[in-house]
């Protein structure tokens, strides 16, 4: 577990509240940009030590041409990703009043209003953000409790710099004219990928391409944004994917772009189930509807997924047709396929659930089963705990 330490109180709160989870090292990062930035690494080890916490410490060096809030982030994060290895953990001290201030300036600059993920991988591990659900005040409230001791740094009152700005003018005269809307602007949303709108391919010019990543908290490099933007003039039959990040993807289907994640190797067992009961399932629900005809109520049956080849004779068709057959009629993505169930009795194909029933398992009066796949890309990681 790391924790990006930069000894600010969002920071030091953070720090004190997983300082017992074992594993934890605090990270700080010298930008080398203040006169006082040895000072600060100074602090950040003692105060460190005062919590228990094992200490490490990078210098990088940051391009003074152009942005230099940007180069430095950039930077900072090359470092974070180079840090974390398989299953590690980095947590940032960033909390609600963050998110309100990045939403606004996403939609200020262009962007998608998505905000920062709760979590993202970076690197080989996970990048995760354990206090977006408490306020500002919280967070200095816990700090004088507990009697913590931060650095303010002199940059925060900058007003030449975006972010701080839209802190100290542009959401101040919103609450003021609005009251509540900072609140609104931070209020948890459902992840970003999970909300993000597919990006046509008419749209995925290199500021389009970039926004849409952003939107999903998604890295950016020029290589993979040109690679989209190739794969967007490969033939409409095609299906390119383009990999953005370790174990997740940018899939073309028909005339958009959708982010998806790798389902990896494991195939799930069969799951039983009765007709007439819904099953909450990892990817999705199944659900139930009456129907005339229908599959017997009561019936035992077996929830399988597909292997390849599997065919039904369509309730409704003289002869039989391949699974792979109903998905591309029904427009069902390729991604969605391996996770939509099948259902047995025994060893006979009696449903693809919402697209074919098969002719010889119905009765009078039944059950149509219907999938309602989820909409995230993965299962989500475990949110941790706020002080």
């Amino acid at each position: 577990m790391w924790v990006a330490f930069s000894g600010g109180v969002d920071s030091t709160v953070l720090l004190h509240a997983l300082r017992t989870v074992p594993g934890t090292v605090a990270i700080h990062i010298n930008h080398g940009l203040d006169p006082s930035a040895s000072d600060w690494v100074q602090h950040c080890a003692t105060v460190a030590r005062e919590f228990g916490v094992q200490f490490e410490s990078r210098s990088i060096r940051v391009d003074s041409r152009g942005n230099r809030e940007q180069a430095a982030r950039a930077a900072r994060y090359a470092v974070f990703g180079e840090l974390l290895a398989a299953d590690d953990l980095l947590a940032l001290g960033h909390h609600a009043d963050d998110q309100a201030e990045t939403r606004v300036w996403q939609l200020l600059t262009g962007r998608e209003p998505g905000g920062m993920p709760t979590e993202r991988r970076l690197g080989a591990g996970w990048l995760v953000r354990p206090l977006m659900g408490v306020r500002r005040e919280q967070v200095y409230d816990y700090a004088r409790r507990h009697g913590l001791r931060w650095i303010e740094d002199p940059a925060n009152s900058d007003l030449g710099l975006d972010r701080n700005a839209i802190r100290h003018g542009v959401l101040r005269r919103l609450e003021e004219r609005h009251p509540g809307a900072l609140m609104r602007l931070s209020a948890p949303r459902r992840a970003a990928v999970a909300c993000l709108r597919p990006l046509p391919v008419g749209e995925a010019s290199d500021r389009g391409t970039e926004a849409w990543l952003l939107a999903a908290g998604l890295p950016t490099p020029s290589r993979t944004i040109a690679e989209i933007r190739r794969q967007s003039l490969a033939a409409e039959d095609r299906n390119p994917r383009v990999l953005v990040a370790p174990g997740t993807w940018a899939c073309r289907y028909g005339d958009a772009w959708h982010i998806v994640a790798d389902p990896g190797e494991s195939t799930p067992k069969p799951i039983a189930v009765v007709v007439g009961d819904d099953v909450e399932m990892p990817d999705g629900i199944l659900h139930w509807q009456p129907a005339a005809p229908g599959l017997p109520v009561g019936r035992s049956l077996s929830i399988g997924r597909r292997r390849g080849g599997e065919r039904i004779r369509p309730l409704g068709r003289d002869c039989t047709k391949a699974v792979k057959a109903l998905f591309q009629e029904a427009h069902v993505p390729p991604w969605r396929r391996a996770e939509w169930p099948l259902l047995y009795d025994g060893e006979a194909l009696v449903a693809v659930p919402g697209l074919a029933l098969a002719a010889e398992a119905v009765v009078a009066n039944g059950c149509e089963p219907l999938w309602s796949p989820r909409r995230t890309i993965r299962k989500p990681l475990n949110t941790l705990k706020t002080p």
